[in-house]
Formats: C-alpha cells, sequence, structure tokens
C-alpha cells in the first residue's frame, strides 16, 4: 500500500511540475515587454525629434512608463564608445555605417539593417547671403561636427577634401560635439556657414536657410542603420525595434524629413 501511495504521489508531483514549466514558458513564447522591462537606445543627435515622438507614441500605446524607454542623443562617435566601454543600453541608431561595423567586428550588436537615409547640406543664418560649395573657401567661421566623433562632421571633411580646400580652410573651421550644436551655432550667428543634415535645416525652421545641397559623389552615403546591443537585448527592446522599423514608424521618420526604404 505504501509502495502504491508514494508511486501515485510521484506521478502528482511529476504533474504539477510539468504544469508549472509550461506557465513559466509562456512569457517566452509570447514575447511581449514585460511592464517593469527598461531599455536606453542610443541613438545619432540628428533623429531627436522623430525617434522622441515615436517613443512617446510606443509608450502611450503600450501603457509604459516614461521611463521605461530612455534615449540618449549625441554623436556617432561618442555613443559607440560608451556602447564598448559598457554603458546599459538596447539599441544602437548610428548615423553613418562606420561606427556600427565597428561594433559588429567586436560582436557586441546584432540584426543591424538600415534604418534611414538623409542628406547633408550647407547652412548659413537666416537672412545671410547664400554661399555656393565653390565659394566655401571665403567663409571665415565654418561650423563642423568633429569629424572624429560626429558622421556629419566626416561627411562634411570628406566635401571639403573633395572640393580641394580642407587645407586651405581647416584654420577657419570651428568644431561642434555633434549636429545640433553646429546648426546652434549657426542659427545664433556664431557661424557663417556649416554642414549639417537636410532634416536639421527642416527642424531649425527660419533660424537657418539651406545655402547649397552637398553631391551625393562628394561623401559617402548618409545611411542610418540600426542594431540590438547583445548584452542588454530583451523583449521590449526588440519589441521597440519591430515598431520603429514598421511602416506606422516610417511615417514619422519620413515627416521629419529622413527618407526610408519604402
Amino acid at each position: 500500500m505504501k509502495r502504491i501511495l508514494l508511486v501515485l504521489m510521484s506521478v502528482f508531483m511529476l504533474a504539477f511540475l510539468v504544469g508549472c514549466g509550461n506557465d513559466a514558458s509562456k512569457p517566452a513564447e509570447t514575447g511581449k515587454p514585460s511592464t517593469s522591462e527598461k531599455i536606453t537606445v542610443q541613438a545619432a543627435a540628428s533623429l531627436k525629434g522623430a525617434l522622441t515622438e515615436l517613443a512617446d507614441a510606443y509608450k502611450k500605446s503600450h501603457n509604459l512608463a516614461d521611463d521605461q524607454i530612455a534615449i540618449n542623443f549625441a554623436g556617432s562617435g561618442t555613443l559607440r564608445q560608451q556602447i564598448e566601454q559598457g554603458a546599459p543600453a538596447s539599441l544602437f541608431i548610428s548615423a553613418d555605417e562606420k561606427n556600427m561595423k565597428m561594433l559588429q567586428e567586436k560582436d557586441l550588436v546584432s540584426d543591424v539593417k538600415p534604418f534611414v537615409t538623409n542628406e547633408l547640406v550647407l547652412v548659413v543664418p537666416k537672412g545671410q547671403p547664400k554661399v555656393e560649395l565653390d565659394q566655401i573657401a571665403t567663409v571665415k567661421r565654418i561650423v563642423l561636427g568633429n569629424p572624429e566623433t560626429v558622421p556629419a562632421g566626416n561627411y562634411g571633411k570628406q566635401v571639403l577634401t573633395k572640393l580641394g580646400v580642407w587645407e586651405q580652410v581647416e584654420p577657419n573651421v570651428v568644431y561642434a560635439k555633434d549636429v545640433k550644436a553646429v546648426t546652434a551655432s549657426i542659427s545664433q550667428g556664431a557661424g557663417d556657414a556649416g554642414f549639417i543634415y537636410k532634416t536639421d535645416a527642416i527642424a531649425a525652421g527660419d533660424a537657418v536657410q539651406i545655402s547649397a545641397v552637398t553631391p551625393a559623389d562628394s561623401h559617402d552615403p548618409v545611411i542610418y542603420p540600426i542594431g540590438i546591443i547583445k548584452k542588454y537585448d530583451n523583449a521590449l527592446a526588440k519589441d521597440f525595434y519591430q515598431y520603429v522599423m514598421s511602416p506606422e514608424g516610417q511615417k514619422v521618420l519620413e515627416k521629419y524629413g529622413f527618407s526610408t526604404s519604402k
């Protein structure tokens, strides 16, 4: 009799454990973000307006707290260095392919895909005479993002090199920490001309005016890739990644002047 009871108890315990195992696996199967999960997005400064709107809309539709999606905007090179140093970020959106590839080579990111594209333009303060690219050598103060950490600055340097005037104008270059800082300098009259993205010129409104659009063959293509940072990957990171890549997300990006794959 005792032996029969022991067998029955073993069967019941096994059934209980199997049932618990199935219940525990359900969240993983659905892949839905937990209400307690948090992520930080490392994003190029030029994405500030569009990505802030996307994050706000996502948090509202998913009933998330404001602090569940934080976004750190800066120059792509600076953000990449932070990731390499272990910054607790789950997604990276770079304004160039170079910085993303550097993380790929170190196996720090996955699911890397093209996100949006942009154009590089030369701007001057509103109301000031326009400067054509072939007149750039006459400009006294050229504002440029630091080419080492700011893709727009690197693209701008490539344009000036292509024009054959880099060595001539370099003494007149004023460096800024990111493309937003370049835009602010021009809008405040602290510079006479500067290289920024078309999207930043649109966002600046009447503060600056586009003086010239740089030829596509004068610099590397302005491609923004997106990737998931492996160390801090979670369901929320994956779902937000899918959201910004969705047709709904792409419409918001297009509204801010970015070109998408659509």
